[in-house]
């Protein structure tokens, strides 16, 4: 299935919840607030089917931080239940070394895990938390889950650890994965650090290149190292190549990442066992690139 704009649809992102139990600075909560509204395991089983009529092979489970849900791991096997080739979670890490075993049994294929500082000092004032608790979840997640992808959100206040993150994510064998920071408010422009002279640097370094498809992406490979680099911000690239819907905690369909004023309400009709494809092929049809091309 293609949008308007001949953009294949290969994946789905869908947010479970909005709680967290940090404090990320720099989170958008993909612009959703709490709500009453809840979604049962039921209700994203029936999503991901609907999804994989339109070729849906992805899946990428999100928060708020997913792992906070008592029935996370019922999720992630009705999910990989369906056939899904690709399950993937992103977490903060912090519940991880307790339920990385029971979402490996459940299905899940591979993990991403955010980490914003390897300080203590620095992690507890920017995130909150304890970051021994992520540390080991990490540790633990590399012996289960291929691949694990660290997800290093660079900003002015932790810029200086990249080396430490390169050496860090070799030692455990894991993917870092470089990501420029969305200033969504005024006081996170600040924090903007870009990332084109990190990537700049780790180019004259990698003995191995491969572009992705997905958003022409490079891969760098140092050795036993991989690094890839995220820049979502001013990026036709990133919008033009996009395959993704998201869904959020609350059901709606969101066809854009950076977009809350074009949403399709599914909640009504998921309590009311309706079918979800005219909601899906309307959500196709309002994907359109944030940034493009000139």
């Amino acid at each position: 299935m293609k949008d308007r704009f001949g953009r294949d649809i290969k994946s789905l992102r869908i947010s479970v919840n909005c709680e967290c139990n940090l404090r990320c600075f720099y989170c958008h909560k993909e612009g959703h607030k709490s709500s009453e509204r809840y979604l049962t395991p039921e209700d994203f089983e029936k999503i991901v089917k609907t999804a994989m009529k339109f070729g849906i092979e992805k899946v990428k489970i999100s928060g708020g931080e997913p792992l906070l849900r008592e029935d996370i791991v019922e999720i992630v096997r009705r999910i990989k239940n369906l056939g899904i080739k690709d399950l993937s979670l992103t977490t903060n890490g912090t519940l991880l070394k307790d339920l990385a075993y029971e979402l490996k049994e459940a299905g899940l294929d591979r993990i991403n895990i955010s980490l914003f500082s390897l300080n203590k000092e620095r992690f507890g004032k920017f995130i909150g938390g304890n970051l021994d608790d992520v540390i080991e979840g990490i540790r633990i997640a590399t012996k289960l889950f291929y691949p694990v992808k660290i997800n290093y959100v660079v900003t002015t206040a932790n810029i200086d650890e990249f080396n430490e993150m390169l050496k860090f994510c070799k030692e455990v064998k894991a993917i870092l994965q470089v990501i420029e920071l969305i200033p969504t408010t005024e006081p996170l422009k600040k924090f903007y650090y870009s990332i084109n002279t990190l990537e700049e640097k780790i180019k004259e370094r990698a003995n191995k290149v491969v572009v992705r498809k997905f958003q022409n992406r490079k891969k760098y490979f140092l050795d036993t190292l991989e690094v890839e680099f995220v820049k979502p911000m001013d990026n036709t690239e990133f919008c033009a190549n996009c395959s993704r819907i998201r869904v959020t905690h609350d059901g709606y369909l969101k066809p854009c990442l950076l977009r809350d004023d074009n949403l399709i309400d599914i909640y009504n009709a998921l309590k009311k066992n309706e079918d979800l494809e005219k909601y899906f092929l309307e959500c196709i049809y309002r994907r359109e690139p944030y940034f493009r091309k000139k």
